[in-house]
């Protein structure tokens, strides 16, 4: 999927260092993420990606290096300056994290009331404009629990989404979910970014979304972007790891 970034990065992050305990988790990560692309970010379990999502909205703070949004260095900021920050970038967490008491409206709802929004048709109507971008406007009435759990993603886009973010971060958006699911997900996500120019960060595993949806593919590997390309670069990449990882080959033998 071709696209023409802005010269000037939305995210920048600067020789992210971050080690949790003993282990080194991140160890200097550069990366450039431009307004109203689709970056999707892949490697191997346990090497840092969600770490690194956490990161760029402030719920970690580095060890050493540093990040900017839109200009705006988080290095230092208190809880109250990271708001503003925080309202450009919504987040998907991996299990949608919706509130097992609330309807799916009232969850979608949920941000605008803790960003104060008082008028109740304007709630109304951004919950509606949400939940129609996914497809899910004629289930608002029902509890999480009788949501299936495709149903629970396109919720929580739903709920990322709600006070029209500048970018979105999904970690593991198709995990748990079955290919026809997954692609029903990977196209919100490319109508969320063709509609409203929304910038995304996708960590995914799932290599056949990487292909579909990506405009550039970073490769997290050893604790630094080991690979930054488009699509087709990686599809090429000479690195017998990068294509070992793509395949999903092990260098253990049977």
């Amino acid at each position: 999927m071709a696209l023409s970034p802005d010269s000037k990065p939305f995210i920048e992050v600067r020789g992210l260092k971050k080690k949790i305990g003993k282990q080194e988790i991140l160890r200097g990560v550069n990366l450039d993420v431009y307004r109203g692309e689709t970056l999707v970010l892949i490697g191997p379990s346990g090497e840092g990606k969600s770490v690194l999502l956490k990161h760029l909205i402030g719920l970690m703070k580095p060890d050493e290096g540093t990040i900017k949004i839109d200009g705006t260095s988080l290095t230092g900021l208190r809880e109250r300056q990271l708001a503003p920050l925080r309202k450009q970038i919504g987040i998907l967490f991996q299990n949608a994290a919706l509130f097992d008491s609330l309807t799916l409206e009232q969850n979608v709802a949920f941000p605008l009331h803790e960003a104060g929004v008082k008028d109740q048709k304007e709630i109304t109507d951004r919950v509606h404009e949400a939940l129609d971008v996914v497809e899910l406007a004629n289930h608002k009435q029902k509890m999480p629990v009788n949501l299936s759990g495709g149903m629970r993603k396109r919720a929580g886009i739903a709920r990322a989404i709600i006070s029209r973010p500048a970018c979105v971060l999904y970690d593991e958006p198709t995990s748990g979910l079955d290919p026809i699911v997954s692609d029903v997900i990977d196209q919100m996500i490319m109508r969320l970014q063709k509609r409203y120019h929304m910038t995304a960060i996708v960590v995914t595993h799932d290599m056949k979304s990487v292909f579909k949806i990506s405009n550039r593919v970073a490769m997290l590997k050893g604790g630094v972007i080991h690979f930054l390309g488009t699509p087709d670069e990686l599809r090429h990449c000479p690195a017998q790891d990068v294509q070992d990882f793509i395949e999903g080959k092990s260098d253990i033998e049977g």
